[in-house]
């Protein structure tokens, strides 16, 4: 239970929220009653670049460089997440509007959007619009502030957390206008509607007329997304806004080695666009260059990214402010969630042992001097269509004196089958055979096939200790992938709760990772792995060879024969 003194100063937070919103409000029909204020005039001032959108750089410098107001860019993303209807992080002329102009006066709104000023000369600004522009950016600035200030020492109560304060407001139904003035009137504070409106406008980040778990937390909790003060709250608010929650996940990071002097010399750094696309590796055949000639402000840090990603937003990790009541809506669907993604765990960490000990036979197997790929093929193909029916792989088998049941082949045929043809094609082949090792295929490569095709029997074109290694190896290959299906059939009901896993790993909302977002997830739920271990259980999901995983190719790999 939430104690009376922290209800009251969350009210008194809502309450200085509305009064400081008055204030900036005022300070908009000031601005717009100037009639040399032109707002396109003004927008493309302020983009130096004329990209047509703003960020917190071109904030920045107009405010600190130009006007010597002090402010920071933690300040100015915030500003920025309040105007920002399509969550990318920058405003477009629309959103800027809605900066600038009056929120309560809709006439004299109307009126300055109809205002065309001198559009000739984008380097200057009326000297009067602009005074007015920095007392309205020093009016928001301090609304910030005061709201931050107030945010930290409702955090300071002991018995604060967010998850509780949210469910402590639904309580009055869902948190829309009316709910809000329902609580703020119960708790004393008799507020208007427009300053209500002022409020949810602040919290209510997507514009749906209702303020979620997720938006109820980016409000108190940002830019520290990751923070140890709450635990997310696993309802369907979660799924529905999921736009939310990485849309400022690594403001901070990006920023940590901007700095900024008295003079803003602001230096244009290349900007490798890698970390989007999975990094080459051993595992794949041809090395990728990707290279940008695109020029940023700013140099990500992706080693920053990568220690921010370690403070997860886990269930699982303990926090003296998480809490969990059993009448809780989220109760039941936080424990389903937690086993799950436990469940999910435990097949990867099993996935890991089992296809390092498959690679470890592929190795074994390629180490001997007579083996090439092209011999093998064709025990098991067919010399006419050169593909490898359920038929010719059982009928190919035997010629290694191996008898396995019909579905131990369906196993083997569905590892290598990726795309589900029906068949297998040598590439196929190569890859269920071969180590995934760029050394080990190129020393492949080199290897000439054999002349000798003995008629009466096709497995003798290897010597017999190689036949044995080979043998050895698909045997392997079996015992394994039975294993991995009684995991699948023991897990078939993880696949409710299969989105918000995958959500955990693609972390940008791409529609895809790649393997490098792979190994930070795994050794974020205390997984250890190695890079070719990583490599190995990546391929295994990458049913289609294009070095990304989507979400289809999880379901797949987790649907059990």
């Amino acid at each position: 239970m939430l104690s009376k003194n922290t209800i009251s100063i969350f009210c008194n937070l809502l309450k200085n929220l509305a009064e400081k919103e008055k204030q900036v409000e005022i300070n908009r029909q000031v601005l717009c009653q100037n009639l040399n204020f032109d707002a396109y005039q003004v927008f493309s001032y302020l983009d130096l670049e004329s990209k047509n959108y703003l960020n917190e750089i071109n904030l920045i410098t107009f405010l600190q460089k130009k006007n010597q107001i002090p402010c920071n860019l933690e300040e100015l993303q915030f500003l920025i997440l309040i105007y920002d209807e399509n969550f990318d992080a920058k405003l477009s002329y629309s959103e800027f509007l809605n900066f600038v102009l009056s929120d309560n006066d809709f006439e004299l709104r109307k009126k300055t959007r109809e205002r065309i000023c001198s559009r000739y000369d984008n380097n200057t600004i009326d000297f009067n619009v602009e005074y007015s522009l920095v007392k309205l950016f020093q009016k928001e600035l301090d609304l910030i502030r005061t709201t931050r200030s107030l945010i930290e020492e409702l955090k300071a109560c002991e018995d604060f957390n967010v998850h509780d304060l949210f469910h402590y407001l639904k309580g009055y139904g869902d948190i829309s206008m009316e709910s809000l003035k329902l609580f703020l009137e119960k708790n004393l504070i008799n507020l208007d509607d427009n300053d209500i409106r002022n409020i949810f406008k602040i919290m209510d980040l997507n514009k749906d007329s209702k303020i979620d778990f997720a938006e109820f937390h980016h409000f108190l909790c940002f830019p520290n997304l990751k923070c140890n003060c709450c635990s997310f709250c696993q309802c369907n608010c979660q799924v529905s806004n999921k736009m939310l929650y990485n849309h400022f996940d690594e403001m901070n990071n990006d920023f940590e080695n901007f700095n900024i002097n008295q003079n803003l010399n602001f230096k244009y750094n290349n900007f490798s666009e890698e970390s989007n696309k999975p990094k080459s590796s051993i595992f794949h055949k041809d090395s990728i260059n990707n290279t940008s000639n695109n020029k940023k402000l700013i140099q990500i840090n992706e080693l920053a990214n990568e220690n921010n990603y370690k403070k997860t937003y886990s269930l699982n990790n303990p926090s003296r402010r998480i809490k969990y009541c059993e009448n809780c809506p989220c109760y039941s669907i936080y424990v389903d969630s937690t086993i799950a993604e436990n469940k999910f765990l435990q097949y990867i960490t099993k996935l890991i042992e089992l296809e390092s000990k498959i690679e470890s036979a592929k190795i074994n197997l390629i180490q001997r001097q007579d083996f090439n790929i092209d011999d093998a093929f064709l025990i098991f193909s067919n010399p006419e269509s050169k593909v490898i029916t359920f038929t010719d792989f059982q009928n190919g088998l035997k010629e290694l004196s191996l008898y396995p049941s019909i579905k131990d082949i369906k196993l083997i045929m569905m590892r290598a089958d990726t795309e589900n043809k029906g068949y297998l094609n040598f590439e196929d082949f190569f890859d269920l055979l071969i180590p995934f090792s760029q050394e080990y295929r190129e020393n492949l490569g080199k290897r000439i096939p054999t002349k000798f095709y003995p008629n009466y029997k096709k497995g003798n074109l290897f010597l017999l200790s190689t036949k044995i290694y080979l043998a050895n190896l698909i045997r392997t290959i079996i015992e394994s992938e039975n294993e991995l299906n009684i995991i699948k059939e023991n897990i078939v009901g993880i696949n409710v709760h299969l989105e918000n896993i995958y959500r955990k790993i693609d972390k940008k909302l791409l529609g895809f990772f790649n393997e490098r977002e792979l190994l930070i997830y795994l050794r974020n739920c205390g997984i250890n792995c190695n890079e070719i271990e990583n490599g190995l259980i990546f391929i295994r999901f990458d049913k289609n060879k294009d070095e990304k995983v989507e979400f289809w190719e999880i379901e797949e790999e987790l649907m059990p024969l």
